[in-house]
């Protein structure tokens, strides 16, 4: 719940310092530079996930204000509780995929899905007595599909920041990059 709060705090902390924050309307023609971000992301689970997202944005010119994204991430492993003498082990992955929409011409917020894949690698490491026999290891997969959430913010001619919360690892994205 901590990283949720800390998400709506940087998102209104972004919203309120951005200097071109003004409505869109559709009397008034967009001018908007179409770009492509390429983002390095940090995601706070419990295998502190890094990743990267590819967004593009305004290149249609019928809908000049709506870009899209994908990302993927991944997780170190990290060693689970299992009774001895067994041991266990756990990765994590995150697919993300969505829809862009700009505020601005630097203040844009995102939304789309995620799918949070949590896999699960155990053994008791009892071995049958039989030469050169090793132990089995189980593997359990579990996949949950949620949303995202966040807003991204362009400043300096380039660099990028944005901040989200995703509701199927119940965690922060925090995402740094440029734009090309």
């Amino acid at each position: 719940m901590k990283q949720f709060w800390l998400t709506i705090a940087v998102t209104l902390s972004l919203v309120a310092s951005s200097q071109q924050a003004q409505a869109n309307t559709t009397e008034e023609e967009q001018n908007y530079t179409p770009s492509v971000a390429l983002l390095v992301d940090y995601i706070d689970t419990r295998g502190d996930m890094f990743g990267v997202t590819i967004a593009a944005r305004h290149f249609d010119p019928d809908y000049a204000d709506w870009g899209y994204y994908i990302g993927y991430a991944w997780g170190s492993e990290y060693d689970i509780d299992v009774p001895e003498p067994g041991e266990g082990y756990a990765k994590e992955y995150m697919w993300r995929f969505g829809l862009s929409y700009s505020l601005t011409q630097d203040l844009s917020v995102y939304g789309g899905a995620t799918v949070f894949i949590y896999e699960e690698n155990t053994t008791d490491n009892i071995v049958p007595l039989i030469v050169g026999a090793e132990p089995v290891w189980e593997r359990d997969r579990q996949k949950d599909w949620g949303a995202e959430f966040g807003i991204r913010y362009t400043f300096m001619e380039g660099f990028v920041i944005g901040a989200g919360y995703d509701t199927s690892a119940e965690a922060a994205i925090i995402s740094f990059g440029f734009t090309i």
